[in-house]
């Protein structure tokens, strides 16, 4: 009797585990917009679906731009020199054209790695405790970015 009993308390247990389980899974839910045209795009972001309220304008394309930059990259992750690509660079290229704004935005990073070495004076302690100079051959890296960058420029219609 006692190891019919053992038996129905482990597949209870089972059971319940179970239960809690599939009450974890969870499914996206898709909210349309109340009150709002049609006019809004789906999103993807990493399989999730989102929608956002975009309205879809008319356009009429302008050209390509292209926009190039680099910078310096130091061994603690800091800029020394240049900069990357930002939107305003993009927008003073498109306006160039009379552009309203950008589309299909593409942006290549090629990536250069220099390894240095250096003979440096650092100061040390002895085994005294005492300050000395020592010569160090430190190795000093960079890495210099260059950035590629092209978009679409469009004019919106009225």
């Amino acid at each position: 009797m006692t190891n019919l009993v053992k038996k129905s308390v482990v597949f209870v247990t089972i059971l319940a585990v179970s239960f809690l389980f599939i009450g974890c899974v969870h499914s996206p839910t898709t909210t349309a917009f109340s009150g709002v045209s049609n006019n809004y795009i789906m999103m993807t972001k990493e399989g999730l679906i989102l929608q956002a309220n975009i309205p879809i304008k008319e356009f009429t394309t302008l050209g390509l731009i292209f926009v190039e930059s680099s910078a310096i990259i130091d061994s603690d992750e800091k800029i020394i020199d240049g900069s990357k690509i930002t939107y305003e660079m993009l927008m003073k290229e498109a306006q160039k054209l009379g552009a309203d704004d950008i589309i299909n935005l593409r942006i290549d990073e090629i990536e250069n790695i220099s390894v240095a070495e250096e003979t440096r004076v650092v100061q040390v302690r002895n085994t005294e405790g005492n300050l000395v100079d020592r010569e160090r051959t430190v190795q000093i890296i960079t890495r210099r970015i260059d950035y590629k960058a092209n978009a679409l420029a469009i004019k919106y219609k009225q």
